[in-house]
């Protein structure tokens, strides 16, 4: 559609990629996913996949896209959990109160984090799948008590095959009404401690990076943040009629990733 960006990539070191809405939707990979992911293979540039959606582990997204028929490892994965997990650790946290899936309960014991503490430092929200009144609850019970509310991600739909569905930025709309409490910090994107790490490690300036996704909140924000060009994607929320009242133009608007290519 519309922007400047230079779609050989030749000035480019890493691409940090969105899952839900831009690579796959559901179970099915979107229109030209794969193509382009080879695109990059075979020149060499670096592919990272950011996701907010902390209801999975690094094991469970690399796993999916192998299956799908791009080739991945947990090493290529970032998500809005790792921020929050070293958050706690940097803090010495050791207990929480943790609502989220058995996946990213299971992520974090394996960090040393207690989940259900008698005495959590902490109530952590994630994107549950899972969800139960019990937990909901509880984690109200404890919010009420002073206990401080940390949350994965900010987003407040996730996109689905049959449309979109309540995240965690709902979740924590609910949280606000029925305690009257907000999160301490919100962590994973448009933070750009999400991916400022991944370019010092390449030693990649932001003008040798950029990020593609399908939210402008989130993944457009992470990169007017970071400094690096940006890929809107209409494949998964935004449309093109949220563009209308932006002061800023992405680098690129393309229906999915296989028009980046179709030039």
């Amino acid at each position: 559609m519309f922007g400047s960006f230079d779609r050989s990539f030749r000035h480019k070191k890493i691409v940090f990629l969105d899952l839900d809405g831009t690579v796959y939707m559901g179970d099915a990979l979107l229109p030209g996913a794969q193509a382009f992911l080879q695109y990059l293979r075979e020149r060499g540039i670096r592919a990272y996949f950011l996701s907010n959606n902390s209801s999975r582990s690094p094991q469970d997204y690399a796993a999916k896209l192998t299956r799908l028929g791009i080739p991945t490892t947990e090493e290529d994965i970032l998500l809005s959990t790792d921020g929050l997990i070293a958050y706690l650790k940097d803090h010495g946290v050791t207990g929480i109160y943790a609502v989220g899936t058995r996946s990213m309960l299971e992520m974090m014991q394996q960090k040393g984090l207690q989940v259900d503490a008698a005495d959590p430092a902490f109530v952590v929200l994630g994107f549950d799948t899972e969800l139960t009144y019990a937990k909901l609850r509880k984690a109200a019970l404890y919010l009420q008590q002073g206990v401080e509310l940390l949350a994965t991600h900010p987003d407040v739909v996730c996109p689905t095959p049959e449309g979109p569905i309540p995240d965690v930025g709902a979740m924590l709309a609910l949280f606000e009404k029925a305690t009257g409490k907000t999160p301490r910090m919100i962590f994973g994107k448009p933070n750009a401690e999400m991916v400022s790490h991944i370019l010092d490690r390449h030693g990649a300036s932001p003008s040798e990076a950029v990020m593609i996704g399908d939210r402008l909140y989130t993944d457009m924000e992470l990169a007017r943040r970071v400094g690096c060009d940006s890929i809107l994607v209409l494949s998964g929320e935004a449309t093109a009629e949220d563009l209308q009242d932006l002061s800023w133009e992405p680098s690129l608007v393309v229906e999915n990733l296989g028009a980046i290519l179709d030039v």
